[in-house]
């Protein structure tokens, strides 16, 4: 890695980071009988290796002492989950399931370029806002197909070829001490993203490639927002968060596609110092009482719903020292 200042406002951060991985896999194939028992196990074992070379590249231009401008290209590694690449077999009889690990899932790779402008307030404070597109290889998802002999769903988690992500992204955040009394003592914060994904490579149960597909697990808008206040004693923040539904799960064809529901979330937490070293805290949260909701194809198809209510929590806090 080198940091060279080129000039009084341009600055460039270069570097390459090579990984070496090598994964040795002890999986057992499992068997439920049709009440849902354990019926039996078998063990099975597989190996892989591969080596990633990731060069970046990051520009700093400093406009003014309030504005900054940032341009990366960069080159990421996402492995797949462990329990992804052990070699094991679930066959669940009572559900009619089987679930599969997949030992030659290749990691994920991305190119990335990021363009960034960033404002700093003169007090507590900071507005910016970006583009960015990711060009990504062998990306991960879950396929689900029906298994003609038996009649069972089949999961595996497989690569897919290739996939492209676009958008924007804007955070604002300011402590309001501009304000009279004690208004100065509120900061808010928001943020959104946009982006839109594209995925290529994605078979359906006759093997044939599917198309005009998301990237499974890439929500499109995702909106993040707090109001808080703070003095020397007491201090609250009430906390939202918005994600859209996304694809979740890949099904033989789009009718048995499995997608997450949109979510909202409300929070809220405070805190009072009785003094230095005691204080009261407390939260609520999921104010919304917002169900995890999964559907079918379409969103009026409901295919698991779940509610966990609100939760709060009340408690003293005493530091020692």
């Amino acid at each position: 890695m080198a940091n060279q200042k080129l000039s009084d406002k341009l600055s460039v951060l270069a570097g390459v980071r090579v990984e070496a991985t090598h994964i040795e896999s002890n999986g057992n194939e499992v068997i439920y009988d049709e009440e849902g028992d354990f019926d039996g196990s078998m063990q099975v074992n597989d190996q892989s290796n591969y080596t990633n070379v990731l060069p970046g590249v990051h520009f700093k231009y400093d406009l003014n002492d309030k504005t900054v401008l940032r341009l990366a290209w960069t080159n990421t590694l996402a492995r797949p989950n462990y329990l992804d690449l052990v070699p094991y077999q679930a066959i669940n009889n009572e559900d009619e399931e089987i679930t599969l690990g997949n030992t030659d899932l290749n990691p994920t790779t991305s190119m990335n370029f990021d363009f960034m402008a960033e404002y700093y307030f003169g007090s507590v404070g900071l507005l910016s806002g970006g583009v960015f597109y990711k060009d990504i290889n062998d990306f991960v998802y879950t396929y689900v197909v029906q298994d003609e002999s038996t009649g069972y769903d089949i999961y595996q988690p497989l690569n897919g070829d290739n996939a492209s992500i676009y958008g924007a992204e804007v955070s604002f955040q300011r402590q309001l001490n501009f304000l009279p009394g004690f208004a100065k003592n509120f900061s808010i914060y928001t943020n959104y993203t946009f982006l839109h994904s594209t995925a290529n490579g994605i078979r359906n149960e006759d093997g044939d490639e599917r198309g005009e597909l998301d990237l499974p697990g890439s929500s499109p808008n995702m909106f993040n927002a707090s109001l808080s206040y703070s003095d020397k004693k007491f201090s609250a923040r009430l906390s939202a968060n918005f994600s859209d539904a996304y694809l979740d799960e890949l099904g033989g064809n789009a009718f048995e596609d499995r997608y997450y529901d949109k979510q909202f979330f409300l929070d809220f937490n405070v805190n009072f110092s009785i003094n230095k070293n005691l204080s009261l805290y407390g939260s609520l949260n999921n104010i919304t009482n917002q169900p995890l909701r999964y559907y079918q194809g379409a969103s009026n198809r409901t295919m698991q719903m779940e509610y966990y209510e609100r939760r709060l929590t009340v408690g003293l806090k005493y530091n020692l020292y």
